[in-house]
C-alpha cells in the first residue's frame, strides 16, 4: 500500500526554482502541491512543504533525495516533528508527577499557529514562520 509523508526542506531562497524543477521532474511534484514559507527568525533559507509519496511501503532514505529535508506533521499553520512534540509535551508538563501520557496530551495549536517546531541541538526551537506561496 502506498504512503505519503509529509517533507519540509530548508532551501536557500537562491535555488528555490531549481528545487522545485527537481521536485517535478524527477517526482512529478507540481508547484500547486508545494507549499513555501518565510523563517522570520532566520532568512537565510526558506522552508519548502511537500509529499512525497512512498510506493507499496518500499524503504527508501528521504535523507538520500533530500538532505536538508524533515518528515514534519501540520496542524492548521503549525508544522512540527515528532521529536519537537514530544519535546513540548515534556516541557509543558515539568513538574509533574508520574508517566507523561503523551498521545492524549492535548496541544492549545491556536498558541502555535504560523510556527514551525523543531528540535535543534537537542534544543525546542520555535521558528515564526510565513507562507510565500
Amino acid at each position: 500500500m502506498d504512503k505519503t509523508i509529509l517533507l519540509a526542506s530548508f532551501i536557500f531562497p537562491e535555488r528555490l526554482d531549481w528545487f522545485l524543477g527537481y521536485l517535478e521532474k524527477k517526482f512529478a511534484i507540481s508547484n500547486d502541491k508545494v507549499f513555501v514559507y518565510k523563517n522570520l527568525d532566520d532568512e537565510d533559507k526558506v522552508i519548502v512543504t511537500f509529499k512525497f509519496l512512498i510506493k507499496n511501503n518500499k524503504k527508501i532514505n528521504f535523507k538520500d533525495l533530500f538532505p536538508n529535508a524533515l518528515s514534519v506533521h501540520k496542524k492548521g499553520d503549525a508544522i512540527y516533528t515528532i521529536n519537537a512534540l514530544n519535546k513540548l509535551i515534556l516541557d509543558l508538563t515539568e513538574g509533574e508527577e508520574g508517566n507523561i501520557d503523551y498521545k492524549s496530551y492535548k496541544i492549545d495549536w491556536q498558541a502555535f499557529q504560523n510556527k514551525m517546531l523543531i528540535i535543534k541541538n537537542n534544543e525546542l526551537i520555535l521558528y515564526n514562520i510565513k507562507r510565500i506561496f
